[in-house]
């Protein structure tokens, strides 16, 4: 600290807690964090009050809180380099005292924050906590309960029939969707759905990447609340607060096909295996196109095929297209399965590919481009 530092300094503010809960909690919170304009975004605030230390990260989509005993004052701040504060909160063990020293002459009215365990401390600079964004309240009165693990299981069946989160992307194209008993998602060129015992209370549509930070419960047993454009989880310790996507509800059932021309068994192996066989062939300046013509693979680059075949038996002889990315994340869904059923209604009309004893189902569009009739 320079001299004039020192004219602004104040009585240091100071809080204990047990070192590797509070290591634990930091932990937890900071896989939120990503680059910002803003550098008190990229950081973790910290509070404490009425005995309790709240951590809070956001990457101003999701928050995620995580609440720890405490003893001491009652102050705050917003830590800098948390990752390297994280590092260094691993090598603590026993009673960790945390001393604030608040600089009124700072830019941000921030100072520096003294973590002391043992005979080891380490000193960090601090921000002000009022640079912070006030974390949501979400105070709806509908809400369920589920078990975190088995919900985000489901979510995960699904999350990659979505889009990136892009300026110019509709939301409901990057959000996974939960209604009725089902939680789906859909792109507008594939779709995948789960269908489970829960029945969610209304409709909620929320963005797949904020769905992941679901994964900081574990297995432990969960309450959502929803109050638009809020979804708040909790276990009591950690929250996430995520926004909810004020997009109208997709009825997926308008979608489906109900009848069906043909279906055959395969297995999901040995189809992933050829269609990976095609796309290491395809050069890269290609778009990756494939059709399904009897139990023949497809593609055709100009004046150039690339073939190979699968073991299936098939009842018609309607010739197929489709993108071959989304065949193949349609199938890795499935990927552990034996054998699956691909279910084809017509030229222009989706497939559905589904495996006996599962809950869900994956459906991809066909391609609206001809086969050359000589390949």
């Amino acid at each position: 600290m320079t001299m004039n530092d020192l004219l602004y300094a104040v009585r240091p503010l100071r809080a204990t807690v047990d070192a590797k809960i509070f290591s634990e909690a930091l932990k937890s919170v900071v896989p939120i964090l990503k680059k910002s304009a803003i550098p008190v975004l990229e950081e973790v605030s910290v509070r404490f009050t009425g005995g309790r230390c709240i951590l809070a990260a956001t990457d101003m989509t999701t928050w995620i809180i995580r609440e720890i005993p405490a003893s001491g004052d009652n102050f705050s701040f917003v830590f800098s380099r948390t990752k390297k504060v994280e590092r260094t909160c691993r090598c603590f063990d026993g009673s960790l005292t945390i001393e604030l020293t608040e600089n009124a002459g700072h830019k941000d009215n921030g100072g520096f924050v003294q973590l002391s365990c043992g005979s080891r401390t380490a000193e960090f600079d601090t921000h002000s906590a009022e640079l912070c964004p006030d974390v949501p309240k979400v105070e709806g009165d509908v809400s369920f309960t589920a078990n975190a693990a088995s919900l985000l299981e489901r979510i995960g069946r699904v999350a990659y029939a979505t889009l990136k989160a892009e300026p110019d992307t509709r939301g409901n194209k990057t959000c996974v969707e939960f209604s009725g008993c089902q939680v789906f998602a859909l792109d507008g060129y594939r779709a995948a759905w789960d269908n489970g015992e829960l029945n969610f209370p209304q409709p909620f549509l929320v963005q797949a990447a904020a769905l992941h930070h679901l994964k900081v419960f574990g297995s432990r047993q969960v309450e959502f609340r929803l109050s638009k454009p809020w979804m708040s989880v909790t276990d009591g310790d950690t929250t996430v607060i995520s926004h909810t996507t004020d997009s109208e509800p997709f009825h997926l059932e308008s979608a489906v096909p109900q009848k069906y021309l043909e279906e055959f068994s395969v297995s999901p192996r040995e189809f992933l295996a050829e269609l990976n066989y095609l796309k290491d062939a395809l050069p890269t300046t290609h778009k990756p196109y494939v059709y399904l013509r009897g139990n023949e693979l497809l593609m055709q680059v100009h004046d150039r095929k690339y073939s190979t075949a699968i073991e299936i038996s098939r009842t018609g002889d309607t010739t197929v297209g489709f993108n071959l990315n989304y065949l193949r994340d349609a199938l890795n869904q499935f990927k552990k399965e034996e054998r699956v059923t691909v279910k084809i209604s017509g030229v222009h009309t989706p497939i559905v590919i589904e495996a006996e004893g599962r809950s869900d189902c994956a459906m991809v569009l066909p391609l609206r481009v001809a086969l050359n009739a000589a390949a």
